[in-house]
């Protein structure tokens, strides 16, 4: 059933759910429509009172969404290889910039750069075989993000896991790394 509940002054329309649950569940689905399930003995002021707990969690989540459909809305509609070509005009400056730092790494020559649309990551390295794959969805963030995806993956070439290790390195190329991941993960409803 269809309820409303207001937060901060924002009217926040939500679908309760009522089943066999031991807890109220609150989730945030990507395209920022609400769902509450909870079990017949809840009460609607229990309901209310996970609400005001999370408020701020739920507006900013659902600024994000917002955010998200606006950015999606404006990303044209090209073919899969042409989009292939614009994250390649993007990525590839970077990494022929950030490969002399890891020649040493990767066999002595330049890695296999490869582009693909993927549903859940930016990149990826395969370090025993020499290659690197970015999202072709990289074409429409801005560039400090892709530069440090490039930067990421070039650090598995030193580090196969996302260690301690790994992130110093990162670190010594990009300082403000966290920003830009940050940054990055707003503009994670574009991936798929």
């Amino acid at each position: 059933m269809q309820k409303k509940i207001v937060l901060n002054g924002r009217e926040v329309p939500y679908e309760l759910e009522r089943k066999q649950v031991k807890n109220i569940n609150l989730r945030i689905r990507p395209d920022g429509s609400v769902h509450v399930s909870a079990a017949g003995s809840h009460t609607m002021k229990q309901i209310e009172a996970l609400f005001v707990a999370n408020e701020k969690m739920i507006l900013r989540s659902l600024e994000k969404a917002e955010l998200l459909r606006e950015r999606a809305s404006s990303i044209p509609q090209v073919s899969r290889s042409e989009e292939g070509k614009l994250c390649e005009a993007v990525v590839l400056p970077f990494c022929r910039r950030y490969y002399p730092s890891f020649k040493a790494y990767c066999r002595e020559r330049m890695p296999e750069i490869r582009y693909r649309r993927m549903k859940s990551r930016w990149g990826s390295c395969a370090p025993k075989t020499g290659v690197l794959t970015f999202n072709t969805r990289l074409a429409y963030v801005p560039d400090e993000c892709t530069e440090y995806v490039v930067v990421h993956e070039f650090c598995h070439f030193l580090y196969p896991n996302h260690s301690a290790g790994f992130y110093a390195a990162v670190a010594a190329f990009l300082p403000d790394w966290k920003d830009r991941r940050e940054e990055l993960r707003k503009y994670e409803g574009l991936m798929g």
